[in-house]
């Protein structure tokens, strides 16, 4: 192709070959209507479209996230409530998704099926530029906000699904501090409002408003369209230009993003953030400092800022993070460098503070970044941030994202405020830019100009209030009962007709006709066969490994597995302690800054954990190991090996200081992650209750937090306890006798990566030590945890084995029947929850959970009601074909190579087989409406069990008294 000529209707204004991704690059822009779109054709079949719009928000009622949300909800050519649903049952797709940023909004999606890919992008096109919530109001009102109340003599209420996925959002303090960090760092730019949405100004969103947004931004001159994978170029460009593009023609939109005109002096500002009632203050404030840094278009900087971070503050020889840990600031230094805005931001951040240590903390901050400037960043320090960084950029390792989707995202960084789309593709060129800049002292002048002498930064001061909460509600109840009070009866009666509307609409079932418009696949088109595991058996030094021979592009992925069942019941919390500090001490021979230094150097990263699994089929059964996680490249095993030699055979835990340190990060990571992840912490908790398997693993869950805690409290005594038991425990931890390898490398290279593991295994002990009990019964511990989220995350669930049923592949598709059917309409559309979800797993254990949600009860009971609705379970074969269509879909999730070698080494473990494998395949293949109609009887049997564990605020879940054994503060 030449440049400057027209395909299908697209002018190609740039070509260009990307070494780095085997990629060649083509620019074009679509004549007439002026969307952008960068095509990146490669042979990776996992393909990736997406079209993104800028959208620049001038207000807080989270119109740009609504509209993200609305645009879902039928378009013009699929009138169906929600296509995006009908495609998530029915299509093979890889990534399925929208996203909104502060100053954009992405339509992503990903396939490797040729004809799954164009039924994506035709109902994601017409979603975007023909959506049906233009003329029906109740999909703002359901998705946005809306006044609720169904009786006159009922109090008003808001709900929407934006409305209460913000509330949970905004409960979070670091969700909250990112927030107003960017707002007030940015005061005169779209940066200052919230994209989300803050709960209070939602409800100032008119229809008219909405539309307008959307009359405004959603038009392709506005667009950026991205292709990348192996796919038939001309064919795409031409349905894109006839089915869509060439309706419109091009005009002029501001959607610009301006830039903050820089701050004279450093701005200083104290703000609150909610605990629950009841909950402590003492050391819960979050100092911050916070920097503009330059703009996102200066890329050597960028690259350098992100390997800064790391040298600073992320890596455990930082000497920022170091000297503020030191000073007992607070019990933990978290750290941000966000470069996906126009001027990127640079966060150093101490949690577990008070707000009488501002001064201090500020000090510190200067006087150190000082003292580096004046001496020079530590050379093995940055070399090893800038190897850990150019690992990643090589490996393009996303787990189960599409690396195409990860790539897109990065280069908007670029293209979206007008830059080359193709600049955060390259890296070579940037790696060689920052190698030079560390030898030339240039990193330190990046910390004079932009840290030290950079005026356009904030201190924000974050401390925590209980009065939020309790003040918040009573203003909400006040406003509400004036805005009813205000209202005449037929003013009222508009609100209870316009609320019983949306109902109707929402319980609804779709037209077999609208629904035949959604496009789809057909059981032929799936591959009948399940991918087989990649594993060899092999010794070495008689001990056990497992190969995987996977190309990995010269990459070791090594796990090692050590079984722990020797570990007697009373020392299994010290077990997860040592998960937390082993590789983060001193060693002989390294101090821990040194020994971080090396491992960053050498590797690609090095990880342990605690880990339990469990025998295919034995509910009672309970496998704790310890395992070592690494990456590497091949030449450097031999060093990775002698680097965990050091660490096994020469760990010290003599430092009170540094276990100190440590156990405060510990701690405060888990206060962080309640909020961040309450429906994981109620799920956990909740099938604790069930298995020892997962009994074990809550050690390592909220037991830890409650250990660690008692740990901190005590800790003269406890530092003592902890170096005995360490003695103990450790020889019967590193062990050969228990020890399984799993090494995932292209065959040719399998053999110098054996020999590089050998030493290490023939220097372990070989003794036995005899497997302990654990004591374990079934104990429904129906748990309420009371935090300071304005939501709940509510699960409840049983083990159906234990109930004498066995597992089916059936049951898959039913998770995918109810997690897009029955709790998609009962708790998201009419409840107003951002999600809910089911899992049938292979051990016993089944769950519902629900999250942001704004009920309690009211889910539990739609839970509760399941097995009625799966009696009558009746729908089209169409309709059931979509269903297995989707459960494949999350089956075949395309793997990484270091994926791979996990899902066979696991799968060996737990005893789970190829035959096992295709058996479940075939029968989700096979399953019938009558096999869904069948597990009712499963579904009501474990909701008898009457097992509950929720998380949420401290009205909700004291509202339900009667439903829990126990309700506590979390924290």
């Amino acid at each position: 192709m030449e440049e400057n000529q027209v395909y299908h209707g697209f002018k190609l204004k740039k070509s260009s070959y990307i070494k780095e991704i085997a990629s060649q690059a083509y620019e074009f822009e679509h004549v007439k209507s002026g969307a952008k779109l960068l095509f990146v054709a490669n042979s990776d079949d996992n393909k990736v479209f997406s079209i993104t719009f800028r959208t620049t928000p001038t207000d807080d009622t989270g119109v740009a996230h609504i509209v993200e949300h609305s645009t879902l909800c039928g378009s013009r050519k699929f009138p169906t409530k929600e296509p995006f649903v009908e495609l998530v049952k029915g299509s093979l797709n890889t990534f399925l998704n929208a996203m909104t940023f502060p100053d954009k909004t992405m339509y992503p999606v990903a396939s490797r099926n040729d004809k799954d890919f164009r039924n994506l992008m035709d109902v994601y096109l017409d979603a975007v530029f023909y959506p049906n919530m233009r003329n029906v109001p109740e999909i703002l009102m359901q998705e946005g906000w809306h006044y609720e109340i169904e009786d006159a003599d009922e109090p008003l209420k808001y709900s929407g699904v934006v409305y209460n996925e913000m509330k949970g959002a905004l409960s979070s303090p670091d969700g909250l501090l990112e927030r107003k960090i960017l707002n007030n760092l940015y005061p005169d730019t779209t940066y200052q409002y919230e994209s989300g949405g803050d709960p209070k100004a939602i409800p100032d969103l008119t229809q008219q408003m909405f539309i307008d947004f959307h009359s405004r931004y959603y038009h392709p001159a506005n667009s950026y369209i991205y292709l990348y994978g192996d796919m038939d170029m001309m064919d795409t460009l031409a349905f894109l230009d006839e089915e869509y593009l060439s309706a419109f023609d091009k005009i002029e939109i501001d959607s610009h993003v301006d830039l903050q005109k820089p701050f004279a002096a450093r701005k200083v500002l104290h703000d609150v953030y909610p605990v629950a009632p009841h909950e402590s203050k003492a050391n819960k404030t979050f100092l911050s400092l916070n920097y503009s840094i330059a703009t996102s278009l200066e890329k050597e900087k960028m690259l350098a800022f992100t390997i800064l971070e790391h040298a600073l503050l992320k890596s455990e020889a930082a000497p920022l993070r170091n000297a503020l840990i030191k000073a007992g600031l607070g019990s933990d230094v978290i750290s941000s460098f966000d470069n996906g805005i126009l001027q990127p931001m640079f966060s150093i951040i101490v949690n577990g503070s008070e707000a009488d240590k501002a001064d201090e903390f500020a000090k510190i901050v200067n006087d150190t970044l000082t003292d580096i400037v004046n001496k020079g960043i530590d050379k093995e320090l940055l070399q090893a941030s800038i190897n850990i960084m150019e690992f990643k950029l090589r490996e393009a390792d996303f787990g189960q994202y599409p690396k195409g989707l990860i790539y897109n995202i990065n280069l908007m960084n670029s293209w979206l405020y007008d830059g080359d789309p193709t600049m955060y593709l390259y890296y070579e060129d940037l790696l060689a830019a920052v190698k030079t800049w560390a030898a030339e002292g240039k990193f330190e002048e990046l910390i004079k100009t932009y840290l030290l002498d950079n005026p356009h930064s904030l201190m924000l001061i974050l401390a925590p209030d209980e009065t939020i909460i309790p003040n918040n509600e009573r203003a909400l109840t006040t406003k509400l009962a004036e805005i009813k009070a205000a209202m005449n009866d037929e003013q009222l009666q508009e609100i209870i007709a316009a609320t019983k509307a949306l109902k109707k609409r929402q319980r609804s079932a779709d037209t077999p006709e609208a629904l035949a418009k959604i496009p789809l696949l057909k059981i032929s088109d799936i591959n009948k066969k399940c991918d087989k595991l990649i594993l060899a058996e092999d010794e070495i030094g008689g001990s056990k490994v497992l190969k995987h021979d996977v190309e990995t592009n010269g990459i070791a992925y090594i796990k090692m597995f050590f079984d722990v069942s020797a570990i007697a019941y009373e020392d299994i919390d010290y077990l997860f302690l040592l998960e937390e500090f082993i590789g983060r001490t001193a060693t002989k021979n390294y101090s821990y800054e040194a020994l971080a230094n090396a491992v960053n150097l050498h590797t690609g990263g090095m990880r342990f954990s605690v880990a339990t699994y469990d025998r295919e089929g034995d509910v009672n059964s309970y496998m704790p190991k310890m395992v070592f996680k690494a990456k590497v490249l091949v030449d450097k095993v031999p060093k990775l090996m002698e680097l965990l030699q050091e660490i096994v055979f020469n760990s010290s835990f003599a430092s009170k200081e540094r276990i100190k340190e440590l156990a405060l990060q510990c701690r405060s990571d888990f206060e962080m992650s309640i909020l961040r992840s309450g429906h994981q912490l109620v799920l956990d908790e909740l099938m604790a209750y069930f298995t020892p398997k997962e009994r074990y693993d809550n050690y390592g869950d909220l037991k830890f937090y409650d250990f660690i805690k008692k740990f901190l409290n005590d800790f003269d005594n406890e530092f003592a306890k902890m170096q005995t038991v360490f003695a103990k425990i450790m020889p019967m931890v590193f062990n050969k006798r228990n020890l399984i390898t799993s090494i995932t490398i292209d065959e040719k290279d399998y053999g110098k990566v054996a020999d590089a593991v050998a030493p290490f295994i023939a220097a372990l002990p070989d003794e036995a030590y005899p497997p302990q009990e654990i004591p374990f019964s079934v104990d429904k511990k129906n748990e309420g945890f009371i935090t300071s989220t304005q939501v709940q995350y509510v699960a409840k669930g049983a083990n159906f084995m234990r109930l004498g049923y066995k597992y089916t592949g059936a049951m898959k598709v039913l998770e995918t029947i109810m997690r897009y059917e029955y709790l998609w309409t009962h708790i998201r559309v009419l409840g107003g929850a951002y999600g809910a979800f089911v899992k049938f797993r292979r051990d016993g254990n089944m769950y519902f959970g629900s999250y942001r949600d704004p009920n309690l009860k009211e889910t539990l009971n739609v839970y509760d009601n399941t097995g009625a609705f799966l009696r009558s379970f009746a729908v089209s074969d169409r309709e059931m074909t979509k269903y297995i269509i989707g459960t494949i879909s999350g089956m075949d999730m395309p793997l990484t190579p270091a994926l791979k070698g996990e899902l066979a080494a696991s799968s060996y473990i737990v005893g789970m087989t190829d035959e096992m494998r295709q058996q479940q395949r075939d029968e989700v293949l096979a399953t019938t409406q009558e096999d869904i109609r069948s597990l009712a009887d499963l579904v009501d049997a474990c909701m008898e069990e009457n097992a509950v564990c929720v998380l949420g605020s401290s009205s909700k879940v004291n509202e339900a008294q009667d439903v829990f054994k126990t309700v506590k503060s979390i924290l």
